[in-house]
């Protein structure tokens, strides 16, 4: 395993610069520290939903753990991604309504109704996304074992 590149990304200050890095490895579903392995298998080899929103075991070219406990992307299922797809729409609701003429029930069929479907596409970004921000609020650097002759 690497241990050079990611683990000085992971160890360098938090800047606005970091942060943009992770954000732009988070919008390309690729590991935050390193940026070379894909958080997720591609979409032509999905075979199930579960294989769809399961992110891979981690980086083999940094050792990133992408989900280190059960639960782990709890908040970023019910607070990135139900958060995002909620906001959204109850934005674009008031948006329809004020600019538009149509009827409440027509804007509230055009955002309430495609929320499920969102949700399910935003889910691998929303993990993604709070895979970013956790490494760049706590980076999670493994280093390297000195090994201790035991005689």
């Amino acid at each position: 395993m690497n241990h050079g590149i990611g683990d000085l990304t992971a160890q360098a200050p938090r800047t606005f610069g970091k942060a943009l890095l992770y954000g732009r490895r988070a919008l390309a579903l690729l590991c935050p520290t390193c940026g070379k392995t894909q958080l997720f298998h591609p979409w032509k080899n999905v075979k199930s939903l579960s294989s769809w929103f399961t992110p891979n075991d981690g980086c083999p070219y940094c050792g990133y753990a992408f989900e280190r406990e059960p639960g782990y992307f709890l908040l970023a299922i019910w607070g990135v991604n139900y958060g995002v797809v909620a906001l959204g729409g109850m934005a674009l609701y008031f948006v329809l309504r004020y600019w538009t003429e149509w009827s409440p029930q027509l804007i509230f069929c055009l955002t309430v109704l495609p929320a499920p479907l969102l949700s399910i596409l935003l889910a691998r970004h929303a993990k993604s996304f709070f895979l970013a921000m956790d490494h760049f609020c706590d980076p999670h650097v493994r280093h390297k074992r000195k090994r201790e002759n035991i005689e």
